[in-house]
């Protein structure tokens, strides 16, 4: 009977130890919209986002290289699967990142936060 109890407890715990997991949903918290341009025409430049006001932001993409299984904070990086189309719209959260340097320099370099695709409707 001492054995049945232990292993009740055990395995509630177990079961009620993943409800308190937060979903994986994301929402782009002050985030702004932005356009994805194309701007791999200009010399070390790929695609950027720009802004309603015009500024554009270059983004620090993590390269992933080797083989799988790939580190927790690439898969989780917002651009991971992103697919980058000149013209795309979306809403962004980003943190500027200072002290880097780029060689296309039309823009702020930032780590994307959070990243939505918005679904344009064509009338």
């Amino acid at each position: 009977m001492k054995t049945l109890f232990i292993s009740f407890l055990f395995c509630s715990t177990l079961i009620l130890s993943g409800c308190d997991e937060e979903p994986l949903h994301m929402t782009c918290d002050q985030s702004q919209l932005a356009t994805v341009r194309d701007l791999t025409g200009l010399d070390g430049c790929g695609y950027v986002f720009e802004l309603a006001d015009g500024t554009r932001l270059e983004p620090m993409r993590l390269f992933y290289c080797g083989t799988p299984p790939l580190s927790k904070e690439m898969t989780e990086d917002p651009l991971y699967d992103f697919e980058f189309l000149d013209g795309k719209k979306v809403k962004i959260a980003y943190e500027e990142i200072p002290d880097a340097a780029s060689i296309c320099m039309v823009g702020k370099i930032v780590k994307i936060t959070c990243l939505e695709e918005i679904s344009v409707v064509h009338e």
